[in-house]
């Protein structure tokens, strides 16, 4: 994905009281997703300011998607403050003209595990710069191969 538009992204805030693979997990077995844990997602550049989110990625090749699952509250700081409430959020990136984003998060929502799952307007996250930012470089990240979910 070389620049993505607010039209080419869905977000979905998750409320789940669970480690991320858990919760990665029960995404995974809920919508036949295959999420595999990543580097972390590090926000900040200095260290007194770095803060490491866990983070998961799946392609969906044939249709040109991309699959995240990243936890909102980290090591040091929250990804999204103005969206403090959300332990995770699930971000599908692409043109989703079959609606996968909207079959997921039915999905999802069908856990008894997770306590919620509630699509957000990207338009609604104040710094989008720096979303954009953090998914170009995701875009580009090595995949750890021995931590799958």
């Amino acid at each position: 994905m070389n620049k993505a538009s607010p039209t080419d992204l869905k977000i979905a805030g998750i409320k789940a009281n669970l480690p991320g693979y858990q919760v990665a997990w029960l995404v995974n077995n809920n919508f036949d997703m295959q999420l595999t844990m990543n580097e972390d997602w590090v926000v900040g550049e200095d260290t007194a300011n770095r803060s490491e989110h866990q983070h998961f990625f799946q392609a969906f090749e044939d249709v040109e998607l991309k699959w995240y699952l990243v936890q909102n509250r980290g090591s040091a700081g929250v990804i999204y403050q103005s969206k403090p409430l959300f332990d995770y959020f699930l971000i599908c990136a692409g043109e989703d003209i079959y609606g996968y984003f909207e079959r997921a998060v039915k999905a999802i929502d069908n856990e008894k595990k997770i306590d919620g799952i509630f699509p957000l307007q990207f338009s609604m996250i104040k710094v989008q710069e720096n979303f954009f930012a953090n998914m170009n470089v995701k875009s580009n990240k090595r995949y750890l191969e021995l931590l799958h979910v």
